[in-house]
């Protein structure tokens, strides 16, 4: 019978607190190297002289000053107006295409499974060279030799090309919650005399909304971060967030481009956290997002309306479009009892984020709507 070596005591708990010294120092290495920087752009954006050298005190007159800023307003609506397209697009899509891999089997199934990865594997500048070719190459000669189209670049191939690399990104999340769906529960509801549509609109939609929210709010991040991509399909004057930021770079680092990247950045981190809540959280925080969502853009139309009767040029288009916000509320009082009752079976953390997601959807749609709008 074979024996154990047996150490002394005071040798391996040596050995495990240095392995744990290691293991911490290398943790602090690496995440200081990470986010160090990012931590110095951030105080540097509220410093009150154009230095970024030297902070010499607390100022926030860039952000006023973004705030202020014609082109950047422009810039940011471009991202939205591309992003939100894409994001409806791309979720409608990858879900649609999830559903049909998970679900059927037919010939070169798995050659298109592997195909539907490519646009995360590959690099995106060969992404956007390719698809720069496509559009300047193929699409374009097509349309003006068959329908007699003369097409350009512009936000139209910045939101085709951003829907091309999205599908994937979306795909990947819903596939991933469909590996853990319960096809007995479908039965269940055929069982109860429930037909396809009632079935996947009461059943299937509901258990798979996390991780289409999840995927619909990665890819709308992902098309607002995106750079080199748009860079090679943007059209002369069309400008996205990225593609400003970059702009202004050019012309040197200053306070203002690092107040503008914490923007971002806390806007990209606040989207991604929202994405990896809704993917895991359960229904009470895509409830939550709902909640949010229909109160944010109910109360950028209630508020906006009486500007569409004080400014000089009354609008009926701008008129019609407060009243739909207006829906928002409806939204939101629909999507507050099924709220109410998935938070009172949540712990107290669990409550306190879903109020923050609340929070964070409300402030999120009130922005957009603004910057959509005004």
């Amino acid at each position: 019978m074979s024996t154990f070596p047996i150490y002394p005591r005071q040798k391996v708990r040596l050995g495990t607190r240095i392995g744990n010294w290691l293991l911490s120092a290398n943790a602090s290495l690496v995440f200081g190297f990470l986010y160090l920087p990012v931590l110095i752009l951030i105080i540097f954006s509220f410093n009150n002289t154009r230095s970024v050298a030297v902070f010499t005190g607390f100022s926030t007159q860039w952000y006023v000053k973004l705030s202020q800023n014609t082109e950047l307003l422009e810039a940011a609506r471009n991202s939205l107006l591309v992003g939100l397209v894409t994001t409806v697009v791309a979720t409608a899509i990858g879900t649609l295409t999830a559903m049909a891999m998970d679900r059927y089997r037919f010939k070169l199934r798995t050659a298109f499974d592997a195909n539907l990865y490519l646009p995360i594997v590959i690099p995106e500048i060969v992404m956007g060279i390719s698809l720069l070719l496509f559009f300047n190459q193929a699409l374009f000669p097509f349309l003006q030799n068959v329908f007699g189209i003369r097409a350009t670049t512009g936000l139209h191939t910045i939101t085709l090309s951003h829907i091309a690399f999205d599908i994937p990104f979306v795909y990947v999340i819903v596939r991933a919650r469909l590996a853990d769906f319960d096809r007995s529960l479908e039965e269940a509801a055929a069982d109860l005399g429930a037909d396809e549509w009632e079935t996947f609109k009461r059943v299937t939609l509901p258990l798979l909304m996390p991780g289409i929210i999840g995927g619909a709010l990665m890819a709308f991040t992902l098309s607002l971060d995106d750079f080199l991509i748009t860079v090679f399909t943007k059209g002369i004057q069309d400008q996205t967030m990225p593609l400003y930021i970059y702009s202004l770079v050019r012309k040197g680092v200053t306070p203002e481009i690092n107040a503008l990247s914490t923007a971002l950045l806390f806007g990209s981190i606040g989207l991604v956290g929202l994405s990896l809540t809704a993917q895991n959280g359960g229904a009470v925080y895509t409830r939550a997002m709902s909640v949010g969502a229909g109160l944010g853009l109910g109360v950028y139309g209630i508020t906006s309306l009486p500007l569409v009767f004080a400014s000089g040029d009354f609008s009926l288009i701008a008129l019609v479009v407060r009243i739909l916000l207006l829906a928002g509320f409806y939204w939101a009082w629909r999507s507050f009892g099924g709220y109410r009752e998935e938070l009172a079976e949540t712990n107290d953390s669990g409550k306190i984020l879903s109020w923050i997601a609340v929070l964070l959807v409300f402030g999120a749609a009130y922005l957009s709507s603004f910057l959509l709008l005004s």
